[in-house]
Order: C-alpha cells, then structure tokens, then sequence
C-alpha cells in the first residue's frame, strides 16, 4: 500500500471515529414501573422530578419528591416547609388544566375522578381516593411504593416513632391513663359530627400514643368513618376524652358550638364535668398527611397535659 493511500485510510478512520464520539445518541426514555389506581394500571416514572400533587402533597413532600404544583387549601397547611411551599404553585380548586400544563409535570397525582379526566391528557395520571390514604404506616407504605422512595418513607416512619415516645413518655411522667377513651367531633355549619380515626382532627395521633376510641365511635369507624349526630345524641357517643374542632368558626366562637355548650345534655357529660373537653383549631388539626400527624403528637399531648393539671 502506498504512503499516500494509507495516509487516506488513516484520515478516513479518524473522520469515522470523530463521528461515532461527536453523533448524539438518542436519549433513554425515563424507566417507569407499573402502578394500579383507581383510574386502571397507570406506568409512573421510577424517579419523578415534577410533581403535582392536589390533596396528597403532604405525602409527596414527607419523601423528599419535587412538588411544582398543588391545590390552595393543601398550600395553607402549617406543618409543611414553608421555604418549599412558596415555590409551589397553586393550581387551582378544582385542578386548572391550563395552569397544570405550563408546569410542565412527569407525574399527576388526583383524588376525584374529574380531575383526574382532564390530567390525563397531560401526563401520567393517578387518582388516589381519599380512603386510601387515611392511616399514618398504610399511607407511608402506599406512596412509597407509588413513588419508588422505600429509604425515604422508613426514614419519616423512623422520626414519627420517635415523636412519638418523646410525648408517651411525658404522658407517663403526668401519669395519663392511655387507657382512656377518646372521641373527636367537628361542628360544620350547625351540625354536628362524631369521627372515626381515618379524618384526622388529631385522631391518628391519639391512636399512636396509645389511646383507643370510645365504643361507639368504634363502630362509626368501622363504617362510614363519620356521622352526623344530634346534641341529644351526645351521651351515646361520649368518651373520656373530648375532641372538638369547628370548621365553621373562621377564628371567632362558632355560635352553634357556643350553643350546644350551653344546654343541659352537653352539661351531663362524664368528660365535661371531668374538664376533659379539649378545643382544637381547626386549621391544625383538620390535616392528616404525615407531617400533620407527625405534629399533632405534640399537640394532643399538650392539651391532654393542660387538661389534667
């Protein structure tokens, strides 16, 4: 072979090799895993990076998932980090598709069916009802697997363990009987509703630190969840422990509460005549995400403490 030939090939193959370094390679679609929700068998990236999340941003945020979007109401809740809140945006009630979309979101998270129509058409969907995410270890246990963060969720579940001795042990040294029952009721526009543990209103954490619902409230658990009752009702559904928010009172007494104070049924209670009627503010407790409940261990603990001074 002559120089000038091999002087060719050796041009040609540095030309080649040039090529192959310097072509862009096509990139790898984001791995995804198969996850059954509501709306059917829905593929979800393994690793999300922009997430919008309406009821469920709490559970998002508690394993350390970026969250661009969420609902107002779900924004306004006091335990979440405030310095990550404030880059979320809201995405309105119900959940703007416009607003939605110039987010630019790889995974959509939805707990109502029309939500849920309108996201679809964006990105990966999952609808999540409200009844499955009602109780701390389940839900941890649930997004965690949705969201491929089993280290994370051990790690939340491994801190809320902790909260939770810190405030048994405080109960102990004040020696609280655990064994007491408690109950939690909520007056909403004039009426009136008992509670099971899956709503919050410092429910879950009662149960974490030991405390049982009252028999009654046992059974509304085991049902619906919740009940509306009347005044006269009351005695049926009483316990140890008195639980009550109103969603009604915007700050100010609610008058239907400051009303049902004043009658003589709600006077014969065995926990009112026992001062163990603990009033909670609404915002606070109405939350059941994990880092809600992961607080509310110190509030309940705190009235209970107050309670029995």
């Amino acid at each position: 072979m002559s120089k000038k030939l091999r002087r060719i090939c050796s041009s040609l193959l540095i030309a080649v090799a040039l090529l192959v370094i310097f072509t862009p390679r096509p990139v790898a679609a984001a791995a995804t895993h198969a996850f059954k929700a509501a709306n059917g068998t829905v593929q979800v990236p393994d690793h999300p990076k922009r997430v919008v999340a309406g009821l469920y941003l709490g559970q998002v945020m508690a394993l350390n998932v970026h969250v661009v979007g969420s609902t107002q109401l779900e924004l306004a809740n006091p335990f979440l980090n405030q310095s990550k809140v404030k880059k979320i945006t809201d995405v309105g009630t119900p959940m703007s598709a416009e607003a939605v979309l110039k987010l630019k979101p790889d995974l959509i998270i939805t707990s109502n069916d029309s939500d849920t129509k309108k996201m679809e058409k964006i990105a990966p969907t999952v609808e999540i009802p409200y009844q499955k995410t009602q109780q701390f270890t389940a839900s941890m246990n649930y997004f965690a697997k949705l969201l491929k963060r089993p280290k994370q969720a051990q790690a939340f579940k491994q801190s809320f363990r902790a909260a939770t001795k810190k405030q048994v042990n405080r109960l102990k040294a004040a020696k609280i009987n655990r064994n007491s029952s408690f109950g939690v009721y909520e007056m909403q526009s004039s009426k009136l509703y008992a509670y099971g543990s899956g709503f919050s209103r410092g429910a879950q954490a009662m149960l974490a630190l030991g405390f049982k619902l009252s028999k009654p409230l046992q059974k509304v658990d085991s049902g619906a969840g919740f009940k509306e009752i009347s005044v006269e009702s009351l005695p049926k559904y009483q316990a140890d422990y008195m639980f009550v928010t109103s969603s009604s009172a915007k700050g100010h007494q609610d008058p239907a509460l400051v009303a049902m104070q004043k009658n003589p049924i709600w006077k014969s209670l065995t926990a009112v005549k026992n001062k163990h009627v603990i009033e909670l503010p609404f915002n606070k407790m109405y939350y059941y995400d994990p880092f809600a409940t992961r607080a509310q261990l110190k509030l309940v603990t705190d009235a209970l403490l107050k309670a029995n001074q």
